[in-house]
């Protein structure tokens, strides 16, 4: 039931059910969270099951979900009462954002308002690139499992890396390559100008795939950018990177390309279960258990910003 909150900040909010499937929020937050809900809210430890998100959310009015979650007409239909939901991150890949329109549902995300202290860093693009260049030195040097050219002790200076999207985690991935001193380049459908004229080499695909070592997707969840002929086009002894969510490449190129000798594969588990149990005991794949993009100072700047779009819908 519906009920009504008077704030110091001299604004009446309206308190209603939430509920939340977001396992990343900090406990600082969750406290701020609960003063606008009129049940307890339960904060999962874990990511949320896909079968799981209609039980989970019930009734609620307000759900907080992360990009993982399914937002489409079966949860909608099955969960009635939602009045808004707030996505902790920025991909809106699994969201029916038409849907959410018609049924009239409030819909936020990161790059929702304007922007704001945590908007830079709640899209963890730091997190994300410090993540997958600390495992690409770790192949490059032998630290760990594998070792990129075995018996050889690499550095990444010089090393040729292409960049497949170069929306906010690429252009993190392309600072950190510079920073290493790598000659960098990327294909997307749009050209980025002001990072071209920071050195960063706009190619079209093919070319940016036949000429690097290491190629890093960052497109977003679930489009697919690498089919048969990216795949049979790619150097040997390369290394492929998904720092983007779902399934970007087609699966039977992949596997006869990771099955090459010498060819390796980095994933974290924004890639989703199902993928971790597909590609976790191929030859020469890294498949982190950790999301990449999940710092406790990412999530604290996601979640607060969450927050401050949950405040701005209710004191409507």
């Amino acid at each position: 039931m519906m009920s009504e909150l008077f704030l110091s900040t001299c604004y009446t909010v309206s308190m209603n059910k939430i509920v939340c499937l977001d396992f990343r929020i900090p406990d600082e937050v969750q406290k701020e969270f609960q003063k606008f809900a009129t049940n307890k809210i339960e904060f999962p430890k874990k990511r949320c099951p896909e079968s799981e998100r209609i039980e989970r959310t019930g009734d609620a009015e307000i759900a907080l979900v992360t990009p993982w979650e399914k937002i489409d007409t079966e949860y909608l239909d099955a969960c009635p009462n939602l009045k808004y939901i707030g996505l902790c991150g920025t991909s809106t890949a699994n969201i029916d954002l038409e849907e959410l329109d018609r049924r009239n549902i409030a819909f936020t995300n990161m790059k929702s308002g304007k922007p704001d202290k945590n908007a830079k860093s709640a899209g963890g693009k730091q997190a994300v690139s410090e993540f997958f260049f600390m495992l690409l030195v770790q192949l490059a040097r032998g630290v760990g499992e594998y070792q990129w050219q075995e018996g050889k002790s690499l550095q990444l200076k010089n090393r040729n890396i292409g960049i497949i999207g170069l929306g906010e985690v690429g252009q993190g991935i392309a600072r950190m390559a510079q920073a290493y001193k790598m000659n960098v380049s990327y294909y997307g459908p749009n050209r980025k100008r002001e990072w071209e004229e920071k050195g960063v080499i706009h190619k079209g695909k093919k070319e940016l795939i036949e000429n690097s070592e290491i190629i890093v997707l960052c497109s977003p969840t679930n489009v697919e950018v690498m089919g048969r002929d990216e795949f049979n086009s790619m150097k040997a002894n390369s290394i492929l990177v998904q720092a983007c969510g779902g399934s970007p490449f087609d699966k039977p190129a992949f596997y006869k390309w990771i099955a090459e000798e010498g060819n390796f594969a980095i994933f974290d588990m924004s890639a989703n279960e199902r993928n971790y149990e597909l590609y976790k005991d191929l030859p020469r794949v890294i498949f982190s258990k950790h999301v990449a993009g999940d710092t406790y100072e990412s999530n604290l700047a996601r979640s607060k910003r969450a927050l401050h779009h949950l405040k701005n819908y209710l004191s409507k």
